[in-house]
């Protein structure tokens, strides 16, 4: 998510009014301890359920568990990070006995409109790389043809098998001589066939998702391998909205979709890049 808060000042004196713990130590976490710092906003303390995180801490600072936070801090606003957890954490919190107007959410930091170009300037690269890593395993060596819906920096092309010829890296900017520039929410669609089609970190964010999953099933021979973050997994439309989504699937949305376009799911498992996120490799039927 990209730290943007519409008010400034009136977050930074929403901050300062009570000792203020922040729980959740994952990417927004971070990024909420950074804008913090720049802005000498003191934080308390940090708190996150994961053990691991708490027996390493944040960046040499001490994580505790949200019992020690509540017993120390008794009078703190809690601040949650986490959209995909925030109902959650907020109910645990409650049951811990913090009041409820003591609180707070990470949409103090979230502009009012989110886009996916601004979201791109903060791209963490290397967590794709790590689901790069998971598609290339499914792409085996009677793959000759790859189209990379929403390449980046194309790091998936450096892992496809030797025989692999021909890779087609589409964005909506030009990160590259060889990317293919279209505008998906303006149903521009690129007219190249290939074996696999490759669209990850992309779907939530594209108006015209059907009728881009329909392009991509008529244009794809062999395989479609998609990421998609559900709406079981990720179920607070508001959250999803602050996240620039703007389509919100099911699980079983997602493979009914590919079924009514000729493709069957044949594996799915958590997205490396995010444990909420699923990785989907659908088959043509």
């Amino acid at each position: 998510m990209l730290i943007q808060p519409k008010d400034p000042e009136g977050l930074r004196a929403r901050l300062t009014e009570r000792p203020l713990a922040l729980f959740g130590m994952g990417g927004m976490g971070a990024k909420i301890i950074a804008y913090c710092d720049a802005h000498h906003i003191p934080i308390a303390c940090l708190a996150d359920n994961n053990t691991e995180k708490q027996e390493r801490g944040q960046d040499g600072r001490k994580v505790l568990s949200p019992q020690e936070m509540r017993a120390a801090y008794p009078n703190a606003n809690v601040l949650i990070s986490s959209a995909v957890f925030f109902h959650e954490i907020k109910k645990q919190l409650e049951d811990l006995g913090v009041p409820a107007d003591q609180i707070l959410s990470y949409t103090l930091f979230i502009a009012e409109n989110v886009t996916w170009s601004a979201l791109d300037q903060e791209a963490d690269w290397k967590r794709m790389r790590m689901r790069n890593r998971d598609v290339a395993m499914w792409i085996d060596e009677n793959v000759h043809s790859v189209i990379d819906y929403g390449a980046g920096e194309m790091f998936l092309k450096t892992l496809l098998p030797a025989g692999c010829a021909e890779y087609y890296p589409i964005d909506y900017i030009r990160r590259s001589d060889e990317t293919i520039v279209c505008d998906l929410n303006a149903g521009d669609f690129p007219d190249i066939s290939a074996d696999v089609a490759v669209l990850t970190g992309i779907l939530e964010f594209v108006t015209t998702a059907e009728s881009l999953l329909r392009h991509v099933s008529a244009t794809t021979k062999q395989k479609i391998i998609l990421s998609y973050m559900t709406l079981e997994k990720f179920p607070d439309i508001e959250g999803r909205r602050i996240s620039a989504y703007v389509n919100h699937f099911t699980e079983q949305e997602v493979i009914d979709l590919m079924a009514q376009n000729g493709f069957a799911l044949k594996e799915h498992h958590p997205d490396p890049s995010h444990e909420v996120n699923t990785l989907f490799s659908f088959e043509r039927v």
